[in-house]
């Protein structure tokens, strides 16, 4: 204890850390690196990537809704109109940078620059497929119209640029025509060469029949002692010096004209690739503003991404005062570290309210550790806009700090202890930390004599609580634990190891402070009985009974668990077969209804096809009928009354055999309607506006429905009683119904009435007079013919009696 008095002493009047180093501190020791990493790999975009791997918690409460809002429409984007990739194969900042400088730029350079430019329109494109993006993802929608639109650079480049980097043949009138000459000029300068190489003098004087570059002419190659026989320049030699590389004096002149034309075609290039960078130039903050807007973007959609990924929830509570006084300002459901991915154990912790301070107590690698940095490392997701990996229900307030003392931080070279590291650090969190932070405090008090350990703990723990600063501290310490259960705003928590297996279980329970497994592990290794016994006797008796009271504890709280367990699973049960019943049933009733309706429709049918048939046998005895038919009539339409009546009775059948669909206009609220095309009955819950659509509610469901699949099916019949009322009127005049000049909709009408008394009348064909004109009127009878049950067949007249300006129309 003196040397570590020493040590302290010592290191005092080096200044203690400031807010800003704890919470740099607290991102390393709570694993935050890795998690920027790991959000790192859902990034496409690839300045995105880099601003994941320098993501930062914010502490600021509007700020970080906003982020989490954000993050919110990413999800909804992606959920609604599907995920965009914006990966870019090569960063064009600096060649864009160097063009803002009035630098040319590769063939490659403006590739990478307008690929960047098609990344920027596919960002932009994916935010308005989602339609009102404006009102759907509003945060997302402001990004995209921030985004210039300069596709008509991609096209300049596109045209002028192929995609290997080249300068296209058709990048301006004059290079098509240089490069076809420049090509013409070099064939002949080989051709000659070739014509040298043949030659009995080249036969002889050449070291090889190949034509070389050497200095941008092209050469041949000479033996050095043949070189008085072939006349030239000499542009190289081999290292050996027994070759050397020659441009025949007849093809200077040759190899001048193609060497010009070459160079005129090399400025002609240059001229392309200055005036594109000129333009690349001159909208360099456009096209910077668009590259850093679609890294935004990325980021927001990787941390999307990464939620989808992790089954994220949002968890937001924009204030540690949000809470009720009584209510947990931190609740973590389900929560996973997500780091450890499928191998993280979900816990369930409480922190704030009546209990600011929570103390996990449990054995060596139980898992206190973790469930702690777990709720740290969520928070600071939270903070950074992202959803964290826990079940809905979850909540976390927006903390102005999140400090951590975490770990072994022994430095040999500041010759510091780890109970002096650890001390310092926890001096610079009580100055910093208030009502809004999060602190988190691994192992407190150890590395010390337990005794003394244990008291500054309590003292420490005692000043956290009393100030209402939200603490999650672990200890080894059963003095802790216990004082922290008789404590006002302190609370316990534990994990715990199998107690068939000795492992650890990762578990979390509130409320109950952690049992020591030293003497169940030492007898599983194997230390003798003996030993066992001697251990046993020193313990002392307050002790022993405090272990009995936990481990009854224990055991009543797994006999709970299972008894739990089993009423879920029975409840569970219960549950999936009342579903099932409730399908059955279900299905037996659209059986029935199906069955019945089928029946309804064939019999109506029947009973239509009848009423009919008597009709005419009316219309054909109205104007000559003999008395003996008539009483047959007569009979015949007692009969059909009383099929009709037996039909309503039996079958409960409407008048109508199709009944008619709503419009918005005759809805009222708490109609009873059946929704056509999906077989569901329902109560109407609100009228809808023009265009709108009708709100139903199904059960517990409320549906959102087109008013024209609405169907009452509570409302009183307007229609005659099934039966055969003969309405005998004059006869007809004519066989002629003239059309011309009227409505669609009175034409009908008219055609309707007529087509009824030429059938009653007996007559077998008619003549429907419509004019030719636009054809409008024409179309609407003949569509109407074409559907009614009276025409047997229809066609235009002959060309004498009026071609397509009238109808024939055989009746039946």
């Amino acid at each position: 204890m003196t040397e570590e008095l020493t040590e302290t002493s010592a290191n005092l009047s080096e200044p203690l850390t400031t807010a800003e180093d704890l919470r740099a501190q607290s991102l390393e020791r709570l694993d935050f690196q890795a998690l920027r990493e790991q959000l790192a790999s859902h990034t496409t975009f690839f300045l995105a990537r880099q601003l994941a791997l320098d993501l930062t918690p914010s502490y600021d409460a509007a700020h970080v809704e906003e982020l989490q809002r954000e993050t919110a429409e990413g999800r909804d984007l992606i959920d609604e109109a599907g995920d965009v990739d914006l990966r870019a194969s090569a960063d064009p900042k600096p060649a864009i940078a160097r063009a803002a400088l009035d630098g040319v730029l590769t063939g490659a350079e403006l590739l990478a620059v307008a690929e960047s430019l098609e990344v920027q329109r596919r960002a932009s494109a994916a935010v308005r497929r989602l339609g009102r993006a404006d009102t759907k993802v509003p945060r997302l929608a402001e990004i995209a119209d921030g985004i210039p639109d300069l596709q008509e650079l991609v096209r300049q480049i596109a045209v002028r640029i192929g995609p290997r980097g080249e300068v296209l043949d058709d990048a301006t009138p004059a290079l098509r025509t240089l490069r076809r000459q420049v090509s013409q000029a070099y064939e002949r300068v080989s051709q000659a060469l070739t014509r040298v190489m043949h030659s009995s003098v080249g036969q002889e004087a050449l070291q090889d029949q190949v034509v070389s570059l050497r200095s941008d002419r092209l050469v041949v190659q000479v033996k050095a002692e043949m070189r008085h026989r072939i006349p030239g320049i000499v542009h190289d030699a081999s290292n050996s010096g027994a070759t050397l590389f020659v441009e025949p004096l007849s093809t200077v002149d040759l190899g001048n004209a193609w060497r010009e034309l070459a160079l005129e075609e090399e400025r002609e290039v240059e001229r392309v690739l200055r005036d594109l960078s000129t333009l690349v130039g001159a909208l360099a903050e456009d096209i910077q503003r668009g590259v850093d807007l679609v890294a935004r973007l990325d980021l927001i959609l990787a941390r999307a991404r990464y939620g989808i990924a992790v089954g994220g929830v949002g968890a937001l509570r924009s204030a540690v005062g949000a809470a009720e006084p009584r209510e947990a300002a931190v609740r973590l459901l389900g929560a996973r570290h997500p780091i450890l991915g499928d191998a993280a154990v979900p816990i369930n912790l409480n922190l704030g309210g009546e209990w600011p301070v929570l103390v996990i107590t449990g054995p060596n690698t139980g898992g206190k550790t973790v469930a702690m940095k777990t709720a740290g490392l969520l928070a600071l997701m939270n903070q950074s806009g992202l959803h964290i990996p826990a079940a809905e229900g979850s909540s976390l307030p927006v903390f102005d700090g999140v400090y951590a003392d975490v770990g072994d931080q022994q430095s040999i070279e500041q010759s510091v202890s780890t109970f002096s590291s650890h001390l310092r650090n926890v001096i610079g969190i009580l100055g910093e930390a208030g009502p809004a932070s999060l602190v988190l405090l691994d192992e407190l008090g150890t590395s010390t004599d337990p005794e003394e350990g244990s008291a500054l703990a309590k003292a420490i723990l005692d000043d956290l609580a009393a100030r209402g600063v939200p603490t999650i501290a672990t200890t080894h310490y059963r003095a802790v634990a216990a004082y922290a259960e008789g404590t006002p705003g302190m609370k316990n928590a534990s994990v715990e190891l199998d107690p068939s297996t000795l492992k650890p279980t990762y578990v979390l329970t509130m409320g109950v402070p952690g049992r020591s497994y030293a003497m169940s592990v030492a007898s599983q290794l194997g230390l003798s009985d003996e030993l066992m016994e001697k251990a046993q006797s020193l313990l002392e008796p307050q002790y022993l009974r405090f272990e009995d009271w936990l481990t009854e504890l224990q055991n009543e709280r797994r006999q709970l668990q299972a008894r739990l367990q089993e009423a879920e699973e029975s409840h569970a049960a219960s549950e999936a077969l009342r579903r099932d019943l409730e399908r059955q049933l279900g299905e037996i009733a659209t059986q029935r209804q199906d069955l019945l309706d089928g029946m309804r429709r064939e019999l109506y049918s029947q009973y239509e096809d009848l009423r009919r048939k008597l009709r005419r046998a009316e219309s054909a005895l109205s104007w000559s009928a003999p008395s003996a038919p008539v009483a047959d009539l007569s009979r015949a339409k007692d009969e059909v009354s009383a099929v009709g009546r037996e039909l309503d009775s039996r079958l409960k059948v409407e008048p109508s055999p199709m009944p008619q669909a709503l419009d918005g206009g005759s809805l009222a609220v708490g109609d009873v309607v059946n929704i056509r095309g999906l077989n569901l009955r329902g109560t109407v819950l609100s009228i809808p506006d023009q265009g709108a659509e009708a709100e139903v509610s199904v059960g517990n469901v409320r549906l959102r429905v087109e008013a024209s699949r609405l169907i009452a099916v509570e409302r009183e019949p307007e229609t005659e009683a099934p039966g055969v009322r003969a309405r005998l009127g004059p006869s007809l005049s004519s066989m002629e119904l003239d059309l011309r000049g009227l409505r669609a909709d009175e034409a009908l009408l008219r055609l309707e009435e007529f087509l009824d008394h030429a059938v009653r009348d007996g007559l077998a064909s008619v003549r429907i007079i419509h004019g030719k004109g636009t054809g409008v009127l024409r179309q609407v009878v003949r569509d109407h013919l074409t559907r009614h049950p009276l025409a047997r067949s229809f066609a235009p007249e002959s060309r004498e009696r009026g071609g397509n300006g009238a109808t024939a129309v055989e009746l039946g």
